[in-house]
């Protein structure tokens, strides 16, 4: 099942969405004791030991259904408690990495970062270069600690799509390159097995980049259109990733690609974060390039320049669409 947030007259609610493109409004569907949002609502059946195909079941006869055309989307979770990217995950990027990895890295995105399906991505010219990464988004179920690989799939909920929209040219203005005195050693400089010494000199060096705002900034979250049930995905690692430009097909790729599975993922992870009802944790970016298409790679496909819709379509989830507006500079 698809499940979805949204603004219907001005009030927040939530819904199913049915294959025939109606959506059936649960808020409406449970009366006045209704959750305030799926997040709510699924924190509820989590405590009672009940599926949301169980509530649905226990429901009467439908009291509200919506066409898509009478609402605003949300994302789908309202404030997740922590929304988890993944790093370099693509065997793409392994292929030239002078240390591949080993296990997965992982970066933080703040929850303001989200927006729903079909919502306005606005980013400013001062930016710099900014573009899409079309990714696989995992629902977390229920609390996760040091859980077992082979186990991991238990605690996922749901999959949706997350465009994690990065800007390398904020990311350069937060980068810098520490050069350490000749007589010092240890701590950071022995630190550096991660990349090629070229000579003493290089080695001194240091590298730090902070990624707060190339990956944070609102609006750089779109996510959705819905949530589905992990029962309607009998292999979530493989999935086909299309990526388009308006409508042109510029990056098609797949979640067999993807460097460390879900479960090698979410295994790892739980060794040093728990993981809670609701978080989001997504993959890594889909960024093979079709042959002969407009965009050799990704950081070619910059918004602020190619300011068309990005629409993201994976396979057995759905289609994430979002135009973008570009404006002048910051103040």
């Amino acid at each position: 099942m698809k499940l979805c947030s949204y603004i219907y007259k001005n009030l927040r609610s939530y819904g199913l969405y049915q294959e025939d493109g109606m959506i059936l409004d649960l808020k409406a569907q449970l009366g006045h004791q209704a959750p305030y949002d799926l997040s709510v609502l699924l924190e509820e059946l989590e405590e009672k030991g009940i599926t949301v195909q169980q509530l649905l079941a226990d429901l009467g006869d439908a009291q509200l259904i919506l066409n898509t055309d009478e609402i605003q989307w949300l994302p789908p979770l309202r404030k997740p408690g922590k929304v988890v990217g993944v790093a370099l995950n693509n065997t793409l990027a392994q292929m030239i990495a002078y240390r591949p990895s080993t296990t997965p890295a992982f970066f933080l995105k703040p929850t303001t970062s989200l927006l729903g399906h079909h919502a306005v991505v606005t980013v400013n010219t001062d930016f710099g270069v900014t573009h899409p990464e079309p990714e696989l988004a995992i629902i977390i179920g229920k609390k996760a600690r040091h859980i077992a690989e082979e186990n991991a799939l238990d605690y996922v909920f749901g999959y949706s799509i997350i465009n994690d929209i990065t800007s390398p040219g904020l990311k350069e203005r937060d980068s810098l390159e520490l050069v350490m005195p000749k007589e010092f050693s240890g701590a950071y400089v022995d630190l550096q097995t991660w990349r090629e010494n070229r000579d003493e000199e290089h080695k001194r060096s240091i590298y730090l980049t902070y990624h707060a705002l190339s990956k944070g900034a609102d609006g750089f979250g779109p996510m959705g259109p819905w949530i589905v049930t992990k029962d309607e995905i009998d292999d979530p690692n493989n999935l086909t990733i299309d990526s388009y430009i308006g409508d042109e097909l510029v990056f098609q790729d797949s979640t067999a690609k993807l460097t460390f599975s879900i479960e090698k993922v979410l295994a790892h992870l739980s060794k040093y974060m728990t993981l809670e009802l609701g978080d989001v944790v997504h993959m890594g970016t889909s960024m093979k390039a079709i042959d002969g298409g407009k965009f050799p790679l990704l950081t070619n496909w910059d918004i602020t320049k190619h300011p068309q819709p990005m629409k993201i379509e994976i396979q057995k989830i759905g289609t994430l669409v979002n135009p973008v507006v570009v404006e002048g500079t910051l103040h």
